[in-house]
C-alpha cells in the first residue's frame, strides 16, 4: 500500500478549492471499498490531501479503486453489497449469464463427487474452498484448530452446505500446543515456524488428529475431489502420513510449499509414492496444486456409465 500512495501522491498535482468533508470520510471509505480501517499513513496522505485541497472524495474512491488491494478483494466487495446474485463470481459480460452457466457444466463434468477438504481453513479470506461451496454447490469438510475462528467462519460461510471440525492435523494423534500467531494464517504447532511472522500471541491447547481418522469419520468418499492443506509446517507431513497409510486419493490436491520457481519430483520432503500418484497442474504465489494421474481414466469410466 505504501507504493501505491506515494504514486497517488505524486499524481495529484493540481491544486483545488478546499472544500469541507466529514471527518470519517477516509475511514469510511477504507472500511467500505477494502473492508478495513485505514492504516495510520494512508489515513494521514488522504486527509492532509483533502485539508489542503489537493484532493477530493472521488479523488480518494477512485485511488482505491484502482490499487492493488482492491483487485484483489474485489470477490468480497461482489458478495458483500450483491450477496443475491449468483452469478456475481464470474463478472461475465454474456448476454443472459450463459458463460456461467457452461462453467458450472463444465466443472460437473470434471468432478466425481464435488467433496472438498480444507484443513486449516481459517476463513473466507484467502479460502480455497469458498468460491466451490457457494457459486458451484459443493459439500465441504472444514477443519480448523485454532477454537478462536469457529464462529467467525461459520460466520463466514453462513448457510453454505459444509461442517467444521475443530482440531489440530498431523500424522499422530494427541494433545498439542497451538501457538497463535501474529496474524491468524501464520499460527503452528511449531513455534519457531509461527515466529517466522512476527511475535506470537499466545498459545492454546488443543487436540491433534491425524487426517484420516478425520475423514472416516466424517464419512468422506475415499477419492473426493479436492483436498486444500494450508497448516503451516505440518502440510507435507500430513500428505505423507495419509498417502502411506490409508487409501484415500483426492483428485486434486492443493498445499502450500512456499515460493517456488519450477518443481521437480524429489525437490520437497514428500515421498517418491506422491509424485508417482500425482502430477503438477498449477501453482501460485505459495502454493502447489496437483491432480491425480489416474483422473482421467477415472472421468472416462464415469462418462461411460452414465450413458
Amino acid at each position: 500500500m505504501a507504493n501505491f500512495l506515494n504514486r497517488w501522491w505524486g499524481a495529484i498535482g493540481t491544486k483545488k478549492p478546499p472544500r469541507p468533508v466529514g471527518p470519517d470520510l477516509v475511514d469510511t471509505l477504507y472500511q467500505m471499498l477494502l473492508h478495513r480501517a485505514p492504516d495510520e499513513s494512508g489515513r494521514t496522505h488522504f486527509n492532509t490531501a483533502l485539508a489542503e485541497g489537493r484532493a477530493s472524495a472521488g479523488d480518494i474512491v477512485e485511488a482505491l479503486l484502482k490499487s492493488e488491494e482492491f483487485f484483489e478483494k474485489r470477490g468480497a466487495f461482489a458478495e458483500r453489497y450483491y450477496p443475491a446474485r449468483q452469478n456475481a463470481f464470474f463478472a461475465e459480460v454474456s448476454q443472459f449469464g450463459e458463460t456461467s452457466q457452461l462453467m458450472r457444466a463444465m466443472m460437473d463434468m470434471a468432478c466425481t463427487n464435488k467433496v472438498l477438504v480444507d484443513v486449516g481453513v481459517m476463513g473466507r479470506t484467502g479460502s480455497n474452498s469458498y468460491d466451490l461451496l457457494r457459486w458451484f454447490g459443493w459439500r465441504g469438510l472444514l477443519i480448523e484448530a485454532n477454537s478462536g475462528l469457529i464462529d467467525k467462519i461459520a460466520e463466514e460461510f453462513g448457510d453454505l452446505n459444509y461442517s467444521i471440525v475443530n482440531v489440530a492435523v498431523s500424522d499422530h494423534s494427541g494433545s498439542t500446543t497451538l501457538h497463535i500467531g501474529s496474524s491468524d494464517g501464520v499460527s503452528s504447532l511449531t513455534e519457531d515456524h509461527a515466529r517466522m511472522f512476527g511475535p506470537t500471541k499466545g498459545v492454546i491447547t488443543v487436540q491433534m488428529e491425524t487426517l484420516p481418522a478425520i475423514l472416516e469419520r466424517e464419512n468422506i468418499p475415499l477419492q473426493f475431489d479436492l483436498l486444500s492443506i494450508d497448516i503451516e509446517g505440518e502440510d507435507v507431513k500430513v500428505l505423507n502420513h495419509m498417502l502411506s497409510t490409508s487409501p484415500y486419493r483426492p483428485n486434486w490436491i492443493i498445499f502450500e510449499a512456499g515460493h517456488i520457481d519450477a518443481y521437480r519430483p524429489g525437490m520437497l520432503s514428500l515421498i517418491a509414492q506422491f509424485d508417482s500418484e500425482y502430477e503438477l497442474v498449477g501453482k501460485t504465489q505459495a502454493n502447489l496444486i496437483f491432480r491425480n494421474r489416474s483422473l482421467r481414466a477415472i472421468l472416462r469410466e464415469k462418462s461411460v456409465t452414465q450413458e
